[in-house]
């Protein structure tokens, strides 16, 4: 990827698109036509001396975020014949004002409920990274992932509601970022839950990343003086939390954690095992309290009520659950998460970020996934580690192990609350330490 040429970044993903077996299930639409205009009015600039910061990159949109002039349907069928949106979202104005040329609208789990990228009616894309095609690519962000893995975008824009960018970028052996809530517009996006919904990136590497938030993030001052910084680990000091990093993996993700401790610490870093007040509190309190069912519910009462039959049945009847949620209930939650956040504040304090892997399993095989029950027991197990950034409001970043390998896994970093720039930053240097 050159920097700038973006009448090249256009041309490869087109010719990626056009060559890519099932690309039904990564894009639901694309403007092609309209990206190469756009880019040759980007080089015009560049040819002149004005350069635009990712002018050179191909983004690739979920289909929850408005684009002007095509229909926002969340990848869903009861959105299909609605109007095509007006004007673009302000994230994504934001991106195409910094030099970003939209090529597609990717798919998702519909309505962004669910972290498997399951989808009965657009199709589930699979991992590229799987040579047989049977590992799903994770969600919600499927599409998006998937095209960034494949060489059809050089970045995706997802959002992340319980790990929705975390967890494809895993799965697809990719770096993604999901911010803290505020620092990036959610306007325009078809919510899940308004209560844990935040924007998010997917990229090959954490160079990119850093380019993108640079570009339409609010702490590009905090990042720029410093990222020539010394790639050393010394001084850097993880978190491994008992009792709940490892308890729930499989052994593939085992191993390519243990093995990228050992190549963390041989290069300087301290990382300890820690007692952390229970960390999967915020899970059960999100659940208990029917937040995202109530939040989505919101939303989504008008549709169900004259729609209900065009929902995906893995993702509707979950949502009408949402109707009975007491307001005492919702609002408890909300002030006993609000506790634990300052708990973990406390705890976390004397460390640089939290290490877990990603997701505690590998891509599992989609027509694993065929039963209901064992679909469910699935998903909440591969969120299982990424939902406590969403929970309590705290930046995370996946970083890809074992890149090369049909079965891949992913490095969480978490970080202290509002700690944005610093876990960027030291997602940098470790992805640097693993590779």
């Amino acid at each position: 990827m050159e920097l700038n040429d973006a009448p090249g970044a256009v041309a490869r993903s087109e010719a990626a698109s056009n060559a890519y077996e099932n690309i039904a299930q990564v894009f639901l639409r694309t403007r092609f036509d309209d990206a190469h205009a756009e880019a040759a009015a980007l080089a015009a600039l560049s040819a002149s001396g004005v350069r635009l910061p990712l002018a050179g990159l191909a983004l690739a949109v979920k289909a929850c975020f408005d684009v002007a002039g095509w229909v926002t349907d969340a990848a869903s069928n009861v959105l299909s014949d609605q109007p095509p949106a007006q004007q673009d979202a302000p994230l994504v104005a934001s991106l195409r004002a910094a030099g970003a040329t939209v090529v597609a609208h990717t798919n998702m789990t519909e309505f962004a409920f669910g972290a498997l990228g399951v989808n009965s009616f657009r199709g589930t894309p699979r991992t590229p990274l799987d040579p047989q095609g049977e590992r799903v690519a994770g969600g919600s962000t499927s599409g998006g992932a998937v095209a960034v893995a494949a060489g059809l975008a050089d970045i995706a824009l997802g959002s992340d509601t319980s790990g929705s960018v975390r967890i494809p970028a895993a799965f697809c052996g990719l770096a993604g970022y999901k911010p803290s809530k505020g620092i990036l517009s959610a306007q325009g996006c078809i919510p899940l839950s308004t209560t844990f919904d935040v924007p998010g990136f997917i990229a090959r590497d954490v160079d990119t990343l850093l380019r993108v938030v640079d570009a339409v993030g609010p702490f590009a001052r905090k990042l720029r003086p410093v990222r020539q910084q010394d790639p050393s680990l010394e001084g850097l000091r993880f978190a491994i939390p008992k009792g709940f990093a490892v308890g729930h993996c499989d052994r593939v993700v085992r191993g390519a954690f243990a093995r990228a401790l050992e190549l963390l610490t041989a290069q300087g870093a301290s990382i300890v095992e820690t007692e952390f007040t229970d960390l999967r509190a915020p899970s059960r309190i999100a659940l208990e309290s029917g937040i995202i069912v109530a939040d989505a519910y919101t939303w989504h009462a008008d549709w169900l009520r004259t729609r209900a039959d065009r929902y995906d049945p893995l993702v509707g009847p979950r949502i009408s659950k949402g109707e009975g949620v007491a307001a005492h209930r919702y609002l408890s939650g909300l002030a006993a998460l609000e506790d634990r956040r300052r708990v973990f504040a406390d705890e976390v304090s004397g460390y640089d970020a939290l290490l877990t892997p990603t997701v505690p399993v590998v891509p599992p095989k989609l027509d694993d996934l065929r039963d209901s029950a064992e679909y469910l027991r699935v998903n909440a197990l591969v969120f299982s580690l990424t939902e406590l950034a969403n929970r309590i409001d705290l930046p995370s970043v996946s970083l890809p192990l074992e890149r090369q390998q049909s079965l891949p896994v992913g490095l969480l970093l978490t970080g202290r609350p509002a700690d944005d720039p610093h876990l960027l930053l030291l997602a940098r240097r470790l992805e640097a330490a693993l590779s």
